[in-house]
């Protein structure tokens, strides 16, 4: 059978993407899973608060990175200025250790809880790495670059996989010895990203006048889509530091365990749009509808079909940590995040940096934060209700996948109001099912889910064929 040099591309690329994305999830379920176990719910309140400050590390590039990502999206590595970005490259190690070190000062004078200090000094060391992979990565994925990448994303979860399993082995049950690791397994996929890109990172620095106009346009291009992102993740993250505000170190790292187990099935997902994106930058417009629509039939067929798994994972969960047996039943709630997160991160973001609409987006993705402070504000101080914070992150989340397809529908020409209701329903009945009935309401949700199939079948089967001949 004849297969396009496309098509194997495509086949290849998310071949390594996928690959190294289930090895990532493999690892996050194993940590997810035996770390707390090992570590008291204090000691793993201190560690999630680690890991949610670190998510935020790479908003200092103010957008550099994110603007190359743009401007340099669907070019090949080989066609690349060495020099151009070698400069950029030193100039953002300069600009970020400078500013993580007023940081790290500020925060140390601000806080006299010794657990905070050390995430505090961790995060501000760890923060200048993960800025520099960063930039790095993008541009691996901008270029399509999808192989070294990949290397580079399962070096540090393996390395740290390795380490921790090994502390822990020898009853190391402090949080400091596991905040450690996961720096040394970060430095070391800072390493071989540099080394993958070597012939950018030791090239001949350029000029002070012309790079400096060079970085201003990349953060101009930028920085609509850093914010959009910072909006994005602090849609979730004002609710989680609503929680640790309002109640103990311990509340906060239940619910990170619920999230995290949420997020655990978002790496995947991810594999597809890391591949999609520079494919669709070298893609015809006007085809850009079609392919929406047919991403979007399996990818929600599929995830609708991950949601099952919610019942047996319960039960898995609370057996093997007991302890966390009161923030399990959240799940219930944040598992459909998955079909919403999904659209966002495969088909809305991706479709809004291919149109280059990074506006839209950061629009929408600000009128969802100001959502999430509201519900926010509501649930801890007004109500002070763990749960309806809880339900807030869900609420926030469905609430921007709709209204991103509503915007993103304006500029493509897709209907998408039936496909809106469709999932809203699976979203409202999942959560319903398996909140209030527990095992009969994880049947009901399967036979649901065999309806949804059993309607759909015809548009499945036509977007398989579209993939197959496209």
């Amino acid at each position: 059978m004849f297969v396009n040099g496309k098509l194997f591309s495509f086949i290849k690329d998310f071949s390594y993407s996928f690959l190294s994305n289930i090895i990532s999830t493999a690892v996050s379920v194993v940590t997810v899973l035996i770390v707390p176990k090992f570590i008291n719910v204090e000691q793993y309140g201190y560690y999630q608060l680690y890991n949610f400050y670190t998510n935020y590390v790479c908003m200092a590039c103010l957008g550099w990175c994110e603007g190359i990502y743009l401007r340099v999206g669907g070019q090949y590595y080989k066609d690349l200025d060495r020099s151009l970005y070698c400069t950029q490259f030193w100039l953002l190690g300069a600009f970020v250790s400078i500013l993580y070190l007023i940081i790290l000062k500020l925060a140390l004078t601000l806080s006299a809880d010794v657990g905070r200090r050390y995430v505090f000094v961790a995060v501000c060391v760890v923060a200048i790495v993960c800025c520099l992979r960063y930039y790095l990565i993008y541009i691996m994925q901008a270029t399509g670059l999808i192989k070294y990448d990949a290397v580079v994303r399962v070096s540090e979860k393996a390395i740290f996989a390795v380490l921790a399993f090994v502390l822990l082995a020898f009853g190391v049950d402090r949080f400091e010895k596991i905040v450690f690791v996961d720096a040394i397994a970060k430095f070391m996929s800072l390493f071989i990203s540099v080394w993958y890109c070597r012939d950018i990172v030791f090239s001949k620095i350029e000029k002070p006048k012309y790079i400096f106009k060079e970085v201003f346009e990349n953060i101009s291009a930028g920085i609509k889509l850093m914010l959009s992102s910072l909006c994005g993740m602090l849609t979730i993250g004002i609710v989680r530091f609503g929680i640790q505000s309002r109640w103990d170190i311990s509340t906060f790292g239940k619910v990170s365990l619920t999230l995290n187990i949420s997020n655990m099935i978002m790496t995947a997902i991810n594999a597809i749009a890391i591949v999609v994106y520079p494919m669709l930058r070298r893609t015809n417009e006007k085809r850009l509808p079609e392919i929406y629509g047919v991403l979007r039939t399996i990818l929600l067929s599929f995830v609708y079909f991950v949601l099952l798994f919610y019942y047996p994972l319960k039960i898995v969960i609370t057996l093997w940590l007991p302890q966390y047996a009161e923030s399990v039943q959240y799940v219930a709630i944040l598992f459909p995040i998955c079909a919403y997160e999904s659209k966002m991160s495969l088909l809305i973001n991706t479709y809004f940096k291919t149109l280059r609409l990074e506006k839209s987006l950061m629009k929408c993705n600000m009128a969802t934060l100001a959502l999430s402070l509201i519900l926010t504000l509501l649930s801890t101080t007004v109500f002070n209700s763990v749960r309806m914070a809880i339900v807030s992150i869900l609420i926030c989340l469905v609430f921007r996948g709709v209204l991103g397809e509503v915007v993103l529908s304006s500029h493509i020409s897709i209907k998408i109001f039936a496909e809106l209701l469709t999932d809203l329903f699976m979203t409202i009945s999942f959560v319903v099912c398996n909140w209030f009935f527990g095992l009969p309401g994880a049947a009901a949700y399967a036979v649901l889910y065999a309806m949804y199939l059993f309607i759909r079948r015809n548009k499945l089967r036509e977007a398989i064929l579209y993939l197959k001949n496209v």
